[in-house]
């Protein structure tokens, strides 16, 4: 069998004998990137319901009221007349964020003492926590901005000097890359990332194992042929699978592309060539498909959590991160993600070259545990035949 046979019959395998291959090598990063850019499409949390209780009830607790009422960050659900009632509300989710104005606001205002106010939110949920606490304190510092200067302006100081005392030294935020602070930017790369981790994985490990299953097809041909042209299919069709994944989160969700192309053909490439090595040489391993399969889905989620995505690389305690630098993920998504928004990753070349090292490893691991495996096998159908 010429060499371009074994390539051909993969092929064949892959779309007329068995399609749900192709399904998954062009389906799972897809689906995923079309779900989640769905759920974050709206890019950051707005309307969160909101209660406010205003005990003062003086013209500039209202002032504030409206305050809350103008951004759209929350949206006012009711006001009630109690604290308890409050507390209830939070309680039954009704509202997932409250404003306690207390009697005496304004008055302690005037008189020129500082008036807190209260604000309450739930920490379940830590996007709705993030974008409500953040919101209200950059309401409350600007009305108490405002406030202080009109009283300021009162006791006849002029306006530009009202507002340089009142606010002697300002922030001037600059957020590079994401400056809206988008959820769709920030998740959707990531969880599609890491379906196509598994699109990677599932049908190199069918192949695999399928070969077990008919050794006489290519028991002529040396362990680093069969592995090699097996591979070379599937290596194409997933860097194919990868850019329509890309092309669909830059066309479709407008999700930012500021990298040039071949920093992320190397990037991807390289991924998707160590996250191979990793499937053929469990797979070589594996009784099963059903076997391979149950280890891929108890590795998937650790090694999403693990890869420095979601939580930061180094908040992560010292077997965390060891365990992190064996997971091919770390060294993929989070630099894709520094590449699409912001254009450059600092560790591009060394990742590319972490990823492409520890594919050679791991392909040469799995053509010797093949070979070997191949070899008992046809000698122990040769001992059954002889018998």
């Amino acid at each position: 069998m010429q060499w371009w046979m074994i390539i051909k019959r993969e092929i064949r395998q892959i779309f007329l004998k068995d399609p749900r291959l192709a399904v998954i090598i062009f389906g799972a990063s897809l689906i995923y990137l079309v779900i989640f850019s769905l759920l974050y499409g709206t890019h950051v949390v707005n309307n969160v319901p909101l209660a406010i209780y205003d005990e003062d009830q003086s013209h500039i607790s209202r002032a504030l009221v409206q305050a809350f009422a103008d951004s759209e960050k929350f949206h006012i659900v009711v006001q009630p007349n109690t604290e308890e009632e409050m507390q209830q509300l939070l309680k039954s989710h009704t509202v997932y964020a409250a404003v306690h104005i207390q009697r005496g606001f304004a008055k302690e205002i005037v008189s020129g003492r500082s008036s807190p106010v209260f604000f309450v939110t739930s920490g379940i949920n830590l996007a709705i926590t993030n974008t409500s606490t953040s919101a209200a304190a950059e309401i409350v510092g600007a009305f108490g901005h405002s406030i202080s200067t009109k009283l300021a302006e009162k006791i006849g100081v002029k306006p530009s000097m009202a507002d340089s005392k009142t606010a002697p030294v300002r922030v001037s935020l600059r957020i590079h890359g994401n400056p809206t602070l988008s959820y769709l930017y920030f998740f959707a790369i990531g969880l599609s990332m890491a379906a196509f981790q598994q699109a990677v994985f599932l049908p190199v490990a069918a192949s695999m194992i399928r070969e077990y299953t008919r050794l006489d097809e290519l028991r002529d041909k040396s362990a680093l042929k069969v592995v090699g042209l097996k591979m070379l299919p599937y290596y194409l069709l997933d860097t194919i699978s990868f850019f329509l994944t890309l092309l669909l989160a830059v066309k479709v969700f407008a999700i930012p592309c500021r990298a040039d192309f071949v920093s992320i053909l190397m990037l991807a490439t390289a991924f998707i060539f160590c996250a191979m090595g990793l499937s053929a040489l469990v797979s070589s391993l594996c009784d099963s498909e059903v076997t391979f399969s149950k280890l891929s889905l108890i590795y998937a989620v650790p090694a999403f959590t693990l890869s420095g995505y979601m939580w930061p690389f180094q908040s992560m305690d010292i077997f965390s991160q060891l365990l992190s630098y064996i997971i091919p993920l770390t060294y993929f998504a989070d630099s894709l993600r520094d590449l699409l928004l912001s254009g450059y990753t600092p560790l591009l070349i060394r990742n590319v070259l972490i990823l492409y090292s520890a594919g050679i490893v791991l392909i040469s691991l799995s053509i010797g545990v093949f070979a070997y495996r191949r070899k008992r096998m046809l000698t122990g159908n040769q001992s059954e035949l002889a018998g």
